[in-house]
């Protein structure tokens, strides 16, 4: 064992409550994820080891038994499997199904954004887990890419909802414990949560949609810099469309995601399979067949009398709004009216509220992402205030061409966030960085590295003498995003020689890269740290 912040790691070869430990997974805020053997029954488990610092609030002792004894119970194609719960040493503990496979956190790193189809997919698939959750008297509260696991081949993977109940709902029955904890991730988090409001299942259909509004842009639903501004914007700010961000996207998937983030919670959807069912309907233009109710009971259940019928949502079809041009409507104040979009009633109440919580989050540590993806910015992200569209500039009146300075500022800018993130990941993996040996995590990494650069650039908008120039770039940008995949298909194959190949062709690649970066004026881009 290693000591590590007041609690003792477990190392491979070790034995714990009768498991042994192979490796582990993961660490986040409430605790470490191994993978285990269960020697008598020779079965793979994710071990979850609770950290001290949660197991102490006084709830969490008398919680723990009862909330472990009903998550086991529940049994659901779309919820990882519980098999044992309880406490060694002092120690809380969770056992459950290993999932061989990624989560959709890593695959949205990987890929960018989903086509619709596939996203509305995984997303019935988790809003059906979400109401096994609901129907047992417990709230996830902390819906997010990370905590949605995948298994099977790309395009047709079976989705689990995990580490819901037990270790999550510590919390009293307002988003904090009793300590000031703050129980969620700030990019899914439901504004009741942040206020300190009554906390039901309907927090986790709010989480859902900010999950369908990023599988369907690639972003989380407001990209802005700093906590303070995220808290604010999910307490103040109009759920945000994603066909503005990906033209496929249909209106009528605006309207989902529109009341699925609705501010009060009674506008949203009853439950989340009444999402997941609203957004295939989507797609294919028609009504869901089953009529909305809420399944949740216990804990979960609506805390005030709720409407089954839910407030009519104006659709695009009644108004006739056509599609805004992106530059024009990412300005424009939302014209769907208040049964779409409401905000929370005293806005300057609802800041304060923000602010407080705020002060809570940043003393204890808490709206972390428990995976290591806190916050789940972009590259991407960090440009969207400053986004064009690429598409025919010269036919839409509201898009202008970047001047050369002002396309070296951005093209800098995305460089300049790679290095960052570059470095730590040659920090965490040096020997991979070395390029000795593959590494997943390392691999994965560099995926996503590359493929939010390439989703940068292919937003700036070149003036008309740099086209050419700036094309050859982007070719190059996309050779390398190609390379960085072919090197994670060799890492999880566990094929060392096609790895090597891989990294070998990338590094050929960057003398040009360089080059054509020197050319363009892209200081920042130009260097052999990523």
């Amino acid at each position: 064992m290693v000591e590590s912040e007041g609690w003792s790691e477990l190392s491979a070869g070790d034995d714990f409550a009768g498991y042994r430990i192979e490796r582990r997974l993961g660490r986040g805020g409430m605790g470490i994820l191994y993978l285990a053997v269960e020697p008598g029954l020779d079965r793979r488990v994710a071990l979850k080891l609770i950290a001290p610092e949660a197991a102490a609030e006084e709830v969490f002792a008398k919680r723990f038994a009862e909330e472990s004894r009903i998550a086991a119970s529940i049994e659901h194609p779309n919820v990882v499997p519980i098999y044992a719960a309880g406490e060694q040493d002092g120690v809380p503990f969770i056992a459950m199904r290993f999932v061989s496979g990624s989560d959709l956190g890593r695959r949205i790193a990987r890929e960018g954004r989903l086509e619709p189809g596939q996203a509305v997919a995984l997303i019935a698939q988790v809003a059906n887990g979400l109401d096994a959750i609901h129907a047992a008297g417990l709230v996830h509260r902390d819906v997010k890419p990370a905590n949605v696991l995948l298994s099977g081949e790309p395009g047709s993977e079976h989705a689990y909802i995990t580490d819901f109940g037990v270790a999550r709902n510590v919390a009293t029955n307002s988003g904090l414990t009793q300590t000031g904890r703050f129980v969620g991730t700030l990019d899914y988090v439901a504004p009741e949560q942040i206020s300190g409001g009554a906390v039901d299942a309907r927090v986790d259909v709010y989480a859902l949609g900010c999950l369908l509004y990023k599988l369907l842009t690639g972003e989380v639903p407001f990209p802005r810099e700093g906590e303070a501004a995220r808290l604010y914007a999910h307490l103040n700010d109009p759920p945000p469309a994603p066909s503005l961000r990906a033209p496929e996207v249909s209106m009528e998937l605006d309207d989902v995601v529109a009341r699925a983030m609705s501010k009060q919670p009674a506008d949203r959807y009853p439950s989340a399979g009444d999402l997941g069912r609203a957004a295939i309907a989507a797609l294919s233009g028609t009504t869901s067949p089953i009529p909305e109710r809420t399944v949740a009971t216990g804990a979960a259940a609506t805390v005030e009398p709720e409407t089954i019928e839910p407030a009519p949502v104006e659709s695009t079809a009644q108004t006739g709004r056509l599609r805004p041009e992106p530059a024009e409507a990412l300005t424009e104040p939302d014209v769907r009216g208040p049964k779409r979009n409401p905000l929370l009633i005293g806005g300057v109440l609802a800041a304060i509220a923000a602010i407080v919580v705020l002060g809570l989050v940043l003393t204890s540590g808490g709206g972390g992402d428990g995976g290591g993806s806190s916050g789940e910015s972009t590259l991407a992200d960090n440009t969207s205030k400053e986004q064009t569209t690429k598409e025919e500039p010269e036919k839409n009146p509201q898009v202008e061409r970047l001047t050369r300075a002002e396309l070296a500022s951005k093209a800098n800018a995305v460089c300049a966030k790679s290095k960052a993130t570059f470095k730590e990941a040659a920090a965490e993996f040096p020997e991979a960085k070395a390029e000795e040996a593959f590494d997943v995590a390392y691999s994965e990494a560099l995926v996503g590295i590359s493929t939010r650069a390439v989703a940068s650039f292919n937003e700036l908008v070149p003036p008309v003498a740099e086209q050419a120039l700036y094309g050859d770039y982007l070719s190059v940008q996309e050779r390398i995003k190609t390379y960085d995949r072919e090197a994670l298909e060799a890492s999880e194959a566990e094929d060392n020689e096609a790895y090597l190949e891989a990294r070998e062709r990338r590094n050929f690649a960057n003398p040009e890269r360089w080059d054509l970066a020197r050319r363009l004026g892209f200081d920042e881009c130009v260097s052999r740290e990523e």
